[in-house]
């Protein structure tokens, strides 16, 4: 996230605004990623991680497994959309 901040900023600077424009929008996407991440899957995660630690299994571990299934594409498919949106700013001009 701060490295394609800095793609935004060194994009701008250097006069590329398809290049600053793509770097936002997937600055946009990772950010949004990122929401995800901090409001669904790091509480999950934090839960199934102690649960595991203390050798039981939580009584609503489907519904939390199912919950954190249920935003992994819309995760994966971020990451990929910025993925491919800093590959093409590296090319346009």
């Amino acid at each position: 996230v701060v490295l394609t901040a800095a793609t935004v900023a060194l994009s701008a600077l250097a006069g590329s605004t398809a290049a600053s424009a793509l770097a936002a929008v997937a600055l946009a996407a990772l950010l949004v990623w990122l929401l995800l991440f901090a409001r669904v899957a790091k509480p999950i995660n934090t839960a199934l991680t102690a649960a595991a630690l203390g050798g039981t299994v939580p009584a609503d571990a489907r519904a939390l497994q199912d919950r954190w299934e249920s935003i992994i594409a819309l995760r994966a498919t971020l990451q990929g959309l910025a993925l491919v949106l800093l590959c093409v700013a590296l090319v346009v001009r």
